[in-house]
Order: C-alpha cells, then structure tokens, then sequence
C-alpha cells in the first residue's frame, strides 16, 4: 500500500481535531482560514484514506472491572506474519496488534471489561485457538497515563 503525503493544511485540521475530535467543522475553517467544505473535504479524503479516524476514546482507569494488558507472542508464522497479524487483530479484545523486532513476533494490546477471568481466557483459550502462537508473555498495566483507547469492535458494554 502506497503511503500518502500529508500537506500543512491536513497536518494542521489532524492537530486541531486531535485536540478536540468534536469542533466543528465551521471552527476549523475558522481557525484555518479556509471555507467549510474545504474542511469537509479534506476530513473526508483523509478518512477514505486510512490516515485519520474520529473516534470516542475511553479511560480504562476509570473502569472499575476493566484491564487493559500487552500480550506479546512467539508465532510459527511459516511466512505468513501479516495474515497471522491480521488474524490477532480482529480479535474481540485486541484494541491494536503489531509487529515487533525482539524476543517476540507481536504484540498486543488488550482489554479485558470483565475482569481478570476474561484475561485469562484470552490468553489461555482465545489467541491459541489461531494455531500459530507458540508462546507468550501478558504484560498487565498498573497504571498509566494518557491512556486512552477506542474500544476493540467485539466489546458490546462496558
């Protein structure tokens, strides 16, 4: 997939809604000095693209029952790393996967809304049942900052 280069103005109405993800859009052209369907259009060629998404983020701190943990993973990938990486990724608790250098092939993240029984069955039954992870390690966060996340796909409540 070709990489797309991003000029000022994209640069700058990513910025602004990174700062605030609902102004809108007659602020940004406002503070751009640019008309509001440049806005609109702009917002919407990013979107198309797969460079930027608007999203509600959550605070998992602040969730009495919820975990949030890294799982990294040992794969028998047989050159097949990137469908593997997609296999883990739709996953119903992985909030993001990647591929790493290191000890391991991927990491993930992962968020477990009812508690520590759910972890568990993630990592002993879930990310086993791809049949290529042969080892990993769960990295459970204590605490964090800044850490706010888009809800994986699969979670229905919080």
């Amino acid at each position: 997939m070709d990489k797309t280069d991003l000029d000022a103005l994209d640069n700058e109405i990513i910025r602004l809604l990174t700062e605030n993800g609902r102004m809108p859009t007659g602020e940004l052209a406002k503070k751009l000095n640019i008309t509001a369907p440049t806005v609109r259009y702009r917002i919407k060629d990013l979107e198309q693209n797969g460079i930027f998404k608007v999203s509600g983020l959550i605070n998992p701190s602040e969730h009495r029952e919820m975990i949030t943990a890294l799982v990294a993973m040992s794969v028998q990938s047989g050159g097949k790393l990137d469908q593997i990486l997609e296999k883990i990724s739709a996953l119903s608790n992985v909030v993001w996967a990647t591929v790493v250098t290191g000890r391991y092939d991927i990491m993930a993240q992962v968020v477990c809304v009812k508690g520590k029984d759910e972890l568990y069955k993630f990592t002993t039954e879930t990310i086993l049942s791809i049949g290529n992870v042969i080892r990993s390690e769960t990295f459970l966060i204590m605490n964090s900052k800044d850490n706010w996340i888009c809800l994986p796909e699969g979670v229905e409540a919080i």
